[in-house]
């Protein structure tokens, strides 16, 4: 599946530095009407060249069973969100940007972390 640019939504509360993706889309608009609680602003998130290669090379993108993206390269960790499977698979850490991109774009494709069809859940 090919890595598109992608239009998101954030909200980013008046007391956080921190963003929240709130929807992903093609015709996304912000609240018209001020917020005094926090902002709205949309994105667009295109793929940095790092997660182009890797596509190209046959990665595969995912989520951990703890929510942490992961980066898979045929049946080995190559990189990781998560600072403990770096260390304790010497793997690279994701960038911020490539979070954020691959985040949108896992959610657009309905993958989440708690999705039983996600690699690192049991089955039940």
């Amino acid at each position: 599946m090919p890595l598109d640019p992608l239009s998101v939504l954030m909200y980013q509360p008046a007391d956080s530095s921190a963003r929240r993706l709130v929807d992903i889309g093609g015709a996304l608009t912000p609240p018209t009407v001020p917020t005094p609680h926090g902002s709205y602003e949309v994105l667009r998130l295109t793929p940095s060249m790092r997660l182009l290669t890797w596509r190209r090379e046959g990665a595969r993108f995912d989520l951990s069973s703890t929510g942490r993206i992961q980066v898979w390269a045929a049946k080995r960790l190559a990189a990781s969100e998560c600072a403990d499977d770096c260390r304790t698979h010497g793997v690279q850490p994701l960038e911020q940007e490539d979070v954020a991109y691959l985040e949108a774009y896992l959610l657009a494709r309905d993958r989440a972390w708690n999705n039983s069809s996600s690699p690192g859940n049991p089955k039940l």
